[in-house]
């Protein structure tokens, strides 16, 4: 370590700054000062190169940010600074000290108690809880690589932030005693905190620098004479980080012992590459030898977007020095970096040209429309609304979880209101609301999802920690409003800060549009916190193809209530949701009532139908069979509140929900069960419920059917529903035969002294190769009493009932393997063939169809078969 800090020391002590902060004569300051503080430096960047040593173990992929790459960031400031800036001692201090612990605290031992101290870090456990959510049980490997990984991604994350508690924090020496990378009691007090802050702010956007760092920090007394002029000292030092892109940051024997790999590869590849940028003009010219070949491209395409992001923070810094009329730096730009083209001038290719073919999108609003609209969600109104719903869900869950507030806390009013210039829709929640940051980034940003995104653990620190599980996933919900109109305005106002701080954001010609942001009126912030969306309607909500109507094929059309629209969609949410129309309050949604209204409201809710706090005629009660029940687990997690529902073959009243939001039917069930969705656009789930559960509370359902006053062939499709479920059907019916349905032990009792029984599997209906038309089938069939029919689940509109299958894995039965299986019980073993026989007849015609001939099999057949 002495021999990197000899080696290195001459070539930062030869730069201009250096040389004019602490070795020229001044007028500003006596040399006495000038070799204090260059005294006080050389002690701290001691300390400090011990410190940045570390990193190389805790993060081994990263390029060098050692010493060496400390001590370059001298010569890259006086590359830019050129003659038009120089540093005071106090200035080349303070910037000295902020370039030694700009990256120092990408270790561990950055943090006095090591990993114990990192695992405090909010960060940390918000990065710890996000990646365990894809670590299998009991995976012990790939849970100890979620927590190495948390704690990789949490030092880049927290470095920045970290370094500004560097001056003012000690570590223990080996007497006990406290030691501090300043030395100088004085002057850390006096100046540690400000090199901490500017040490931090290299990772701020550059208006927060502007308006952190635009001030004059005065002289200490009997140090120096000099001030510091903090804004000068941050652009300088970010300047210079992002400059310094050279063969120092990459050795390439220093490559082959890490070996790293992927985009940590490719900036080992062009930075080995790189010489030391030059001045032309007023841009900083970058070259690179030997040239990138093809096999190369993605090296040379990492050095595009680094030039890219140095070019943009010259010229964020070159406006601001100029603003508050500073001497700016000599340079500006970086010489090609807006076109590969002009760039591989410089930084060189051979055998194949640097072409900006990124995918792109071009007619940006279209292709929302496109994705995020009609052509993902149909033409369906509901869509957007459940998408705005569960926006609003989300950040009252995070408010939730943030505040620790209790589980049913928070509300989301939805409101319909008539206004001058037309009809509005609008939902305000009172969750977390969002800054100006995620107003205009992530909200509007078509695919990134701000739940997912890095950002959200910055904004709000501890959140992914505390269990926050988003139901936004996609980042394409929001777009969607659209569907509604083109006017859309959001008022959003972060629950931590003042009224002052609200934003709204305006889209007055939908998508194909620039949005307007404007600090919000008072009177239109939400006023607890969080967000308002807004949108004027394109057409009217009472005409037929307005919000509220709804079409019926049978009669003439009506308009409904925007409570039951509201309810439908969002039928089982842990939020409560007020609605009003007109300024009128209807029906209210209280927070996981779902569970606890009765049987007969929760069915209405689900099928917008009557509702009986709107209706003058209360619904009618359900009977004991017809009340749903909870599935739930043994450990008492819910999985649903259903009954099986046969009675009902052209419609359903079952409903797969997504946190607590409608997603497609589901037939043979009335109730709700909880799934997961399946699709982008959440139309469609399978269910959670795991198959002991269902078919337990099918063995139930059967009971209670049994008993029910209800038609056999109603009992019968529930028994095949059940057989389905792995459940045990009971009493219910599943065969007909000789004119009668029968359970399994009539049919048992029944059987045992024949000796040969045919079977149709399912019932018997017209085929179009039958001698009859439909009609006279459907009016005349007899069927043969000789002719055994199982029970039919899977029958008129709704056929879909697959999800049953991927619940139990084909762990269920069909009526036949348990007519199979009750034949066995009456006969011992069985043997089948299948015929074409005569199966009944309809208008004196004989009908024919394929069926199982069951006979019971002799001792000699026995024998012979073992």
């Amino acid at each position: 370590m002495n021999d990197l800090l000899f080696k290195t020391t001459m070539s930062f002590k030869h730069s201009a700054l250096w040389k004019a902060a602490f070795e020229a004569s001044r007028t500003d300051a006596t040399p006495e000062e000038q070799a204090r503080l260059a005294g006080c430096y050389d002690a701290m960047r001691a300390r400090a190169s011990m410190l940045v040593a570390k990193i190389a173990s805790d993060l081994p992929h990263m390029t060098v940010h050692d010493v060496t790459h400390l001590d370059a960031l001298w010569e890259m400031a006086a590359i830019a600074a050129g003659e038009n800036v120089e540093l005071n001692p106090a200035e080349a201090f303070v910037f000295g000290g902020a370039i030694l612990l700009h990256d120092a605290a990408m270790t561990l031992a950055a943090f006095p108690n090591g990993i114990a101290e990192l695992r405090e870090q909010t960060e940390w456990r918000d990065l710890h809880a996000r990646y365990l959510t894809s670590v299998p049980a009991g995976d012990t490997a790939a849970a100890k690589e979620a927590e190495d990984r948390a704690t990789a991604d949490a030092l880049r994350l927290l470095h920045a932030k970290q370094a500004e508690n560097l001056p003012m924090i000690s570590w223990t020496g080996p007497q006990k005693q406290p030691m501090f990378i300043i030395e100088d009691q004085q002057v850390r007090n006096f100046y540690g905190q400000k090199i901490g802050k500017i040490a931090y702010s290299h990772r701020w956007g550059i208006s927060r620098v502007e308006e952190e760092l635009s001030g004059i920090l005065g002289a200490l007394p009997d140090v120096t004479n000099c001030t510091v002029d903090l804004l000068k000292v941050a652009c300088l030092l970010r300047v210079a980080d992002a400059m310094h892109l050279d063969q120092r940051r990459a050795p390439a024997f220093e490559f082959a012992l890490v070996q790293p790999t992927g985009v940590s590869a490719d900036h080992w590849k062009f930075q080995e590459r790189m010489a030391k940028p030059y001045v032309q003009a007023d841009a900083l010219v970058y070259t690179a030898q030997p040239p990138f070949e093809a096999a190369d491209a993605d090296s040379w395409w990492t050095a595009f977007d680094a030039l890219q992001m140095v070019d943009r923070e010259l010229r964020d810094v070159d406006r601001v020095l100029r603003d508050r009329q500073k001497k700016p730096l000599v340079v500006r730009r970086v010489e090609g970096a807006h076109s590969p083209s002009d760039l591989a001038r410089t930084v060189e290719t051979v055998g194949w040209v640097p072409v900006d073919s990124t995918v792109r999108v071009s007619d940006v609003p279209k292709i929302v429309a496109t994705l995020g609209g009609s052509k993902l969600y149909g033409d369906s109104t509901a869509a957007p609304i459940r998408e705005l719903i569960q926006n609003g869900l989300d950040a009252i869950t995070a408010r939730r979880r943030l505040q620790g507030r209790p589980p049913k806390w928070g509300e989301l009013q939805v409101l319909l209101q008539k206004r001058d210039d037309g009809f509005w829709l609008c939902f305000e929640d009172n969750g977390v609301g969002m800054s100006q940051t995620v107003l205009t980034g992530p909200l509007i940003d078509f695919g990134n999802s701000f739940w997912k995104s890095s950002l959200a653990i910055q904004e709000f620190p501890g959140l992914a920690a505390a269990g926050m599980k988003s139901r936004g996933k996609y980042g394409i919900g929001f777009f969607s409003i659209f569907m509604l109109g083109d006017f859309v305005r959001v008022i959003s106002r972060r629950y931590d800060r003042d009224t002052h701080s609200a934003r709204v954001l305006e889209f007055c010609h939908g998508l194909g549009s620039r949005p307007n942001l404007r600090n919000a009126d008072p009177k239109e912030v939400p006023m607890d916190g969080g967000t308002r969306v807004e949108v004027k309607l394109n057409t009217n909500p009472f005409d037929p193809d307005g919000l509220l109507y709804r079409k019926n094929p049978f009669s003439k059309g009506q308009v409904v209530r925007l409570s039951r629209v509201i309810a439908a969609i969002a039928p089982a949410c842990d939020v409560a949701i007020t609605v009003s129309q007109n300024d009128e309050p209807l029906r209210n949604t209280s927070a996981g009532d779902w569970l606890e209204i009765n049987s007969a409201s929760l069915l209405s809710r689900i099928t917008g139908g009557n509702d009986p706090d709107d209706d003058d005629e209360p619904l009618p009660p359900v009977k004991a069979w017809e009340e749903l029940v909870e599935l739930r687990d043994e450990d008492g997690k819910l999985y649903g509140r259903a009954r099986i529902d046969a009675a009902n073959q052209w419609s359903t009243s079952g409903l797969l929900t997504v946190d607590g939001l409608a997603a497609s039917k589901i037939g043979l069930v009335a109730g709700i069960l909880i799934g997961v969705e399946t699709t982008a656009s959440r139309n469609s789930a399978s269910p959670i419920v795991p198959a002991p559960v269902l078919a337990s509370w099918s063995s139930e359902q059967a009971i209670a059917l049994a008993a029910a006053e209800i038609p056999d062939a109603e009992k019968a499709r529930a028994a095949a529903f059940v057989m389905g479920c792995g459940g045990d059907v009971g009493e219910l019916p599943v065969v007909w035969w000789q004119e009668n349905w029968m359970t399994a032990s009539q049919f048992v009792e029944a059987v045992e002294p024949l000796d040969r029984l045919e079977v149709y599997e399912g019932t018997i209906s017209h085929e179009d190769d039958d001698d009859v038309t439909k009609r006279e089938f459907e009016s005349s069939f007899k069927a043969s009493t000789k002719i055994a029919q199982t029970a039919d689940g899977r029958y008129g509109r709704l056929r879909d009932t697959d999800w049953i299958s991927t619940v139990t894995k084909g762990g269920g039965s069909t009526p036949l393997d348990v007519i199979e299986a009750l034949l066995c019980e009456a006969w011992g073993k069985v043997e089948t063939e299948e015929d074409t026989l005569v199966v009944g007849e309809s208008n004196g015609t004989e009908i024919f169809r394929n069926v199982g001939i069951y006979t019971p099999m002799s001792e000699v057949e026995d024998e012979e078969a073992e």
